[in-house]
């Protein structure tokens, strides 16, 4: 049996006889492998790269099967994992199918009971995947008939996933600093010393500060999400000619610091005329905005590639500008309509959606440049950018010019002419969102 798109199949045994019969085994089936005999690198491995099955013996030196399963959890809470263990570990493996692995296979391997093992496992999730869809496509046609709401277009706009993901993201960050276990030890701890004061640890002082400042950043932050369209903007005119190679100066000293930085290499394509024509923008924010596209076109790239950036004549504006900056995007860990993990721009998410996604990906990577961090930066350049009558896209591309095809994601920023705020005979600052 061969499969037109491999399975990745991570296999992990302290064992590294039962690796290499388990690897020819399923490589002569087509499936794509990678064995290692240490399960502390295996999760770092399954950490840095994508497989769509973990297979591992239970027993193992340094970390037992539930332990593994823990770890590669935290990491892929839908990757399916299947465990290898002895005959008489029979109970173990049943207690690990609960604890929500996938399978077991006894030992010693027999190339059948694997094979399919594996693909019933495989066939289960695409299974489940279905059954969740035609739940949700249940859910949206009832709602619809009762005429609430046109739920299909919400749908087709929100990811509940990204929802949970955004969740979790605010819950984790204030639980890592205690949570609020502090209200509960301040209740219980404090010994009286008269009428008005009472005897607290330094401990306990130190547990309430470090809590209590994660989360004021917290609320910090979620104020400022809120305050984002009362900014105080600069609007002014400005000529083309002037602002063109401003931006393009701009943008060869900050990706110059970058890529040099991050172990990146930079391409600002200069214009080989200045153009005619005016636009309406804050300039400060302008330039801030691209410092944000520049810096996540770092983040969200791999080491050792390119990061092209460049202005041209507004292929949707005319007498307007583009402002475009291209990456090559990294693998990521949330998947598509499919179940497919997703290279690029997810066109299935709405902008807004995609905006926190993409923001708020779980790389574990928060470079200090970011100006507006935590999965706020490309929601905030949007809504700045709408507030000049500007506008950000983003779009997936294929590059051929080089030895070999190499997939990009190109965000650009447009600006419309100036004459096109007069003639909508309404000034920059009075600009209502239009989306």
């Amino acid at each position: 049996m061969t499969h037109d798109t491999a399975h990745r199949i991570l296999v992990v045994d302290d064992d590294r006889t039962t690796l290499t019969i388990i690897e020819r085994l399923l490589r002569k089936e087509g499936y794509e492998v990678k064995t290692i005999d240490d399960p502390r690198a295996a999760v770092d491995a399954f950490a840095s790269e994508d497989y769509d099955l973990v297979l591992s013996d239970y027993f193992m030196p340094g970390m037992n099967g539930d332990e593994f399963m823990a770890a590669i959890r935290r990491l892929d809470d839908e990757v399916p994992v299947v465990f290898l263990t002895a005959n008489e570990d029979t109970r173990t493996a049943i207690e690990l199918v609960k604890a929500g692995a996938d399978d077991y296979i006894n030992k010693p391997v027999v190339r059948e009971e694997i094979l399919f093992r594996i693909e019933k496992t495989f066939r289960e999730k695409d299974r489940v995947r279905q059954i969740e869809r035609a739940e949700q496509e249940r859910e949206l046609l009832r709602l619809e008939h009762e005429k609430l709401v046109n739920w299909r277009a919400l749908y087709a706009s929100k990811d509940v996933h990204q929802t949970e993901q955004m969740i979790d993201l605010l819950s984790r960050t204030i639980n890592q600093s205690g949570g609020f276990m502090w209200v509960d030890l301040l209740r219980m701890t404090p010994e009286p010393i008269d009428d008005e004061y009472l005897k607290v640890s330094k401990g306990l002082v130190d547990t309430i500060l470090t809590s209590a400042v994660s989360q004021k950043e917290i609320f910090d932050y979620i104020t400022f999400i809120s305050r984002v369209d009362r900014f105080d903007l600069d609007i002014e005119l400005y000529k083309l000619g002037d602002l063109v190679p401003e931006l393009e100066a701009y943008m060869e000293t900050v990706l110059g610091d970058l890529t040099g930085r991050y172990g990146r290499s930079k391409l600002v394509l200069q214009s080989s005329a200045a153009p005619d024509g005016e636009v309406t923008v804050d300039r400060s924010y302008l330039l801030r905005i691209v410092h944000e596209l520049l810096v996540n076109a770092i983040k969200y790239s791999p080491e050792g590639s390119r990061v092209v950036a460049f202005t041209q004549a507004s292929e949707k504006e005319a007498g307007g500008i583009d402002i475009v900056v291209r990456n090559t995007p990294k693998l990521t860990k949330a998947r598509d309509t499919t179940g497919e993990r997703i290279r690029g721009v997810p066109y299935d998410y709405s902008e807004l959606v995609f905006d926190l996604f993409y923001t708020i990906e779980g790389f574990p990577t928060a470079l200090e440049e970011e100006e507006w961090g935590d999965g706020t930066g490309l929601y905030v350049c949007r809504k700045l950018l709408k507030r000049m009558n500007a506008w950000i896209s983003n779009a997936n591309g294929v590059d051929y010019t080089g030895d070999s095809p190499e997939p990009f994601v190109r965000f650009t920023v447009t600006l419309p002419p100036a004459d096109r705020n007069r003639q909508m005979n309404t000034s920059p600052h009075e600009l209502k969102e239009e989306w």
